[in-house]
C-alpha cells in the first residue's frame, strides 16, 4: 500500500484492475507513494549540494561583494548540477514505472554517465544566474529605469525555461552542451504553454522559499528540488519522449543487453 493512497495500478489479487495512470494528479500520487525513498534520497543530495551556491550568493548580496558571485556562482553550479541531473534521472525512471527501489545503484550510474556535461552546464548556469541575481538585487542602487528592470525579469524567466529543458536533456540524451542549449531554445518555442506554466511554477516555488525564510527551511528539507522536478517531468515528459524517442531507445538498449547475455550464456555452455 502506498504512503498516500492504495496502489493506483490495482487493488491486489482478485481486485479490480485499474489502468496505469499516464500522467496527471493520479500519476503524481502514484509516484509519490511508490517511490518515496528514491525522491527523498536523490532530493536530499541535490538540496545539500546546492548550499555552496546558496551561501555564495547570500554573501554576494549581503556584502555587495561581486567576488563571491564570480567565484561562488560557477563553482557552486558545478558542485550542484550533477546531483540535480541525478535527481532528474530518478524522477524519469519513476515516470517510466521502472520502480527505482534500488535507486542508489541507478543514481550512481546516471551520475557518472552525465558528469561531464553536468559540470560544464553547471558552470554556465551558475555564472549566468549568479550574475542575473546580483544585478537584479543591486538595480535599485544603480538607478535603473523600469524598462531595464523588466528586461532583467524577462531574462531570468528565459534562462529558467532554457535551464529546465537542458537539465531534462542531459539526463536522457548524449549530446554536446551547446547542442542541448540550442535544443532547449527550440523546445521552449515549440511548447510555449508547457514552458510557461512549468517556469512560472518553478519561479513561484523558489520565491515562496525566499519570502517565507526561515520558516521555509523545513519545507526545503522535505521537498527541496524533487517536488518541482516531479511536476516538471509530469508536465513535459510526453513531449520530450516524442522528440527524442527516450523509451524506444531504452527498449533497444534492453534488447541489446538481452542478446549479449544470451550469447554469453551460450558461450559458457
Amino acid at each position: 500500500m502506498g504512503l498516500f493512497s492504495p496502489n493506483l495500478a490495482g487493488m491486489g489479487p482478485g481486485g479490480p484492475v485499474v489502468p496505469e495512470p499516464k500522467g496527471g494528479f493520479r500519476k503524481f500520487l502514484q509516484i509519490m507513494s511508490r517511490d518515496t525513498f528514491a525522491l527523498l534520497g536523490s532530493g536530499f543530495l541535490a538540496g545539500v549540494s546546492a548550499l555552496v551556491y546558496v551561501l555564495s550568493m547570500f554573501l554576494a548580496l549581503t556584502s555587495h561583494g561581486m567576488i563571491f558571485m564570480l567565484v561562488g556562482g560557477p563553482l557552486g553550479g558545478m558542485i550542484f548540477m550533477p546531483q540535480l541531473v541525478g535527481l532528474c534521472d530518478t524522477v524519469m525512471r519513476a515516470m517510466r514505472n521502472e520502480h527505482p527501489g534500488d535507486w542508489w545503484q541507478s543514481y550512481r550510474r546516471a551520475w557518472k554517465r552525465n558528469l561531464k556535461p553536468s559540470l560544464i552546464f553547471g558552470f554556465i548556469v551558475g555564472a549566468l544566474f549568479g550574475f542575473q541575481l546580483f544585478m537584479m538585487a543591486h538595480a535599485r542602487y544603480t538607478g535603473s529605469d523600469l524598462l531595464l528592470q523588466i528586461a532583467m525579469y524577462i531574462g531570468i524567466f528565459i534562462a529558467t525555461a532554457i535551464a529546465k529543458w537542458s537539465v531534462l536533456q542531459i539526463a536522457v540524451v548524449d549530446l554536446p552542451v551547446r547542442r542541448i542549449i540550442l535544443n532547449s531554445i527550440v523546445l521552449s518555442s515549440n511548447h510555449p504553454i508547457k514552458t510557461l506554466i512549468t517556469t512560472v511554477l518553478e519561479i513561484a516555488y523558489w520565491l515562496f522559499m525566499v519570502v517565507t525564510f526561515p520558516f521555509s527551511l523545513l519545507f526545503y528539507v522535505l521537498f527541496n528540488f524533487w517536488l518541482p522536478m516531479l511536476i516538471t517531468v509530469l508536465s513535459v515528459y510526453k513531449s520530450l519522449n516524442e522528440t527524442f524517442g527516450i523509451e524506444e531507445s531504452i527498449e533497444k538498449q534492453r534488447e541489446k543487453e538481452k542478446r549479449k547475455q544470451l550469447r554469453d550464456e551460450r558461450r559458457g555452455k
